[in-house]
């Protein structure tokens, strides 16, 4: 992992705009982690509603507004960034549960 200047000790654009980048491939990294566990989480999902989870998505989103404000940014801007990323996460998600249940031998789908 690259050292990053502190934002304050940035003498150049230059400097700026490889924190950023590095900072974005870190995010992008994470994200990808993210992503393994909910498809992690397909298989032991029972049904669409389970792979929807309504309250779950309002629970996080209220999370996420929370620290969002913690951290000095505007909540508005951060549950939409999570809503679209989360809804893009459920509709994968539902894609490789419904693949497992369309696989798996009769009698045995959740």
């Amino acid at each position: 992992m690259t050292t990053l200047l502190a934002p304050e000790a940035c003498q150049s654009m230059a400097d700026i705009r490889h924190a950023i980048d590095s900072l974005d491939e870190q995010i992008i990294t994470l994200l990808g982690q993210r992503y393994r566990y909910v498809l992690a989480a397909a298989p032991l999902k029972t049904s669409v509603q389970s792979v929807r989870a309504e309250e779950r998505l309002r629970q996080v989103l209220a999370q996420r507004r929370e620290w969002a404000q913690t951290h000095g940014l505007n909540p508005d801007a951060i549950e939409r960034l999570y809503s679209d990323l989360i809804e893009h996460f459920i509709a994968e998600e539902l894609r490789h549960w419904q693949a497992a249940q369309s696989s798996a031998p009769c009698g045995t789908k959740r």
